[in-house]
C-alpha cells in the first residue's frame, strides 16, 4: 500500500509513520524539510510547501496513492487547495478535523458520531466543521472518496497534554519542580479522554483503504477517562512531586489570557466522553489500552532522558506568576507564598535572556504592546 501524509513530522503523523512502516506500506510525507532529521531512513521525503499548488503537483508528477493522510488543513482555502492536488490522485483521502466539533453535551452523556456539529465558542473548531461540509460537497462533485478522522486530546513522548501550556510544554513541569502554582480552572472537574498516539494510530491505519470507511466519520479515542485535576495530578506522580494548584476561573483566566478563552470554553472546559463504537465496528483489532497515569511516565521519562526537549518558556512562566498574583489579590487570599511568583529554573542557569523574557511576560500592558508590533510586522 502507498500512502502520503501532508506533514508526517507532528506529535500524531509520527506515530502513524511508525505504525504504517511496521506493516510494510510504503510510507511518503510532504513538508518543507524543516524537521526531517528523525524521519525514517525507509520514508520518502517530498520537500515543498504544499500551498505552493503548482510547486507540489510537479514535484509528484504520475505519482498515485493509496491512502492520502492531510494533517495541516485548518480553513476551507487550505483544504480547497489541498482537494485541488490530489483529487483524483489518491482512492482515499483522509481528513484530520477533530473531536472539538461537537455541541457541548450533557452530564453522563457519551459523544457519538452522531452528536451535532456545534462549537461557537471555538474558531478552530467551527473552521474544521466547514471542512468538512467541504469534503462532502468535493466528493458530490469530484467522486473523490474522502474519510473524516477526529482526534481528541492526545500526547506523545513529545507532548505533554494541559489546557494552560506552552509549545514548550517542559516549563509546566518546571513549575511543578519548583512547586509554583500550576493553573488550573473551574476546579479541574471537566471530564477529558487523554489518547496516546500509538493507540491512535493503530486505530487509523486500520482505516487505510478500508471500504467500511469511506465517506464516513470516526473519533478515536481512548475509553479511559479522568478529570483535569486527575490528569495534573498524574502528571506530578510521574515526577514524583505534588503540583501545587491555583484554582481559578476560567472567565478570569479568558481575560488575561485571552488566547485560551476558546480551548478553555469551547473543549477543556467541558465534559468530553466519547463513544468508541463505530470505530471499533470497522478496524475490529482497535484497542486504546494505555490509561495515562501509565504512558504519562513514559512522555517524562523521554523528556528526562532528552535534555534538549526541556526549553523554558519565560515569557510564558511570567504572565502565569501575574495572573494568580492578580487573582489571589482580587479575593484577598493572604495565604500564598508570593515568592513562589518569580523567575527560577530547576536546573538550568538563568541567562541574561531568560530574564528579560520573564520581565516582558510579568509587564502585560509590556508584553501586550511587544505583541501589537510583532504582529504589525507579520502583516507587512
Amino acid at each position: 500500500m502507498k500512502v502520503l501524509l501532508i506533514g508526517g513530522t507532528g506529535i500524531l503523523s509520527t506515530d502513524i509513520v511508525t505504525e504504517a512502516l511496521n506493516r510494510n506500506y510504503e510510507v511518503y510525507i510532504i513538508n518543507r524539510g524543516n524537521r526531517n532529521t528523525d524521519i525514517n531512513h525507509k520514508v520518502k521525503i517530498i520537500i515543498g510547501d504544499i500551498r505552493n499548488v503548482e510547486q507540489i503537483q510537479k514535484k509528484l508528477e504520475n505519482l498515485y496513492f493509496d491512502v492520502v493522510i492531510d494533517f495541516l488543513s485548518f480553513n476551507e482555502k487550505q483544504l480547497r487547495s489541498t482537494l485541488e492536488i490530489f483529487n483524483h490522485r489518491c482512492t482515499q483521502f483522509i481528513f484530520i478535523s477533530s473531536a472539538t466539533v461537537y455541541r457541548k453535551t450533557e452530564k453522563g452523556e457519551l459523544i457519538t458520531e452522531k452528536t451535532e456539529l456545534k462549537n461557537d465558542e471555538w474558531d478552530y473548531a467551527m473552521d474544521k466543521i466547514r471542512c468538512e461540509k467541504l469534503l462532502k460537497e468535493n466528493y458530490e462533485k469530484t467522486n473523490q472518496c474522502y474519510t473524516i478522522v477526529r482526534p481528541y486530546v492526545t500526547y506523545s513522548n513529545r507532548r505533554i497534554p494541559f489546557a494552560i501550556i506552552p509549545s514548550e510544554h517542559w516549563t509546566l513541569v518546571n513549575r511543578i519542580l519548583l512547586e509554583k502554582p500550576i493553573l488550573l480552572w473551574d476546579g479541574g472537574k471537566a471530564i477529558c479522554t487523554l489518547t496516546q498516539t500509538k493507540d491512535f494510530a493503530k486505530g487509523i491505519v486500520g482505516l487505510f483503504k478500508n471500504t467500511k470507511a469511506y465517506q464516513e466519520d470516526f473519533h478515536i479515542t481512548t475509553d479511559y477517562t479522568l478529570t483535569w485535576r486527575e490528569a495534573i495530578e498524574d502528571i506530578g506522580k510521574a515526577l514524583q512531586k505534588e503540583p501545587i494548584i491555583a484554582d481559578i476561573p476560567s472567565t478570569y483566566i479568558a481575560k488575561y489570557m485571552p488566547e485560551y478563552k476558546g480551548v478553555l470554553f469551547g473543549d477543556k472546559g467541558l465534559n468530553r466522553v466519547f463513544d468508541n463504537s463505530k470505530i471499533k465496528s470497522v478496524v475490529e483489532d482497535f484497542k486504546a489500552p494505555i490509561k495515562f497515569e501509565d504512558g504519562i511516565k513514559e512522555t517524562i521519562e523521554y523528556y528526562e532522558n532528552n535534555k534538549e526537549m526541556q526549553t523554558i518558556n519565560y515569557t510564558w512562566d511570567a504572565r502565569v506568576d501575574y495572573l494568580i498574583n492578580r487573582y489571589y489579590k482580587s479575593i484577598n487570599k493572604k495565604d500564598y507564598d508570593r515568592n513562589k511568583l518569580t523567575i527560577k529554573s530547576y536546573k538550568n542557569r538563568l541567562t541574561m535572556r531568560n530574564k528579560i523574557n520573564y520581565f516582558i511576560g510579568k509587564h502585560e500592558y509590556l508584553y501586550r504592546f511587544l505583541k501589537f508590533i510583532k504582529n504589525k510586522i507579520k502583516e507587512r
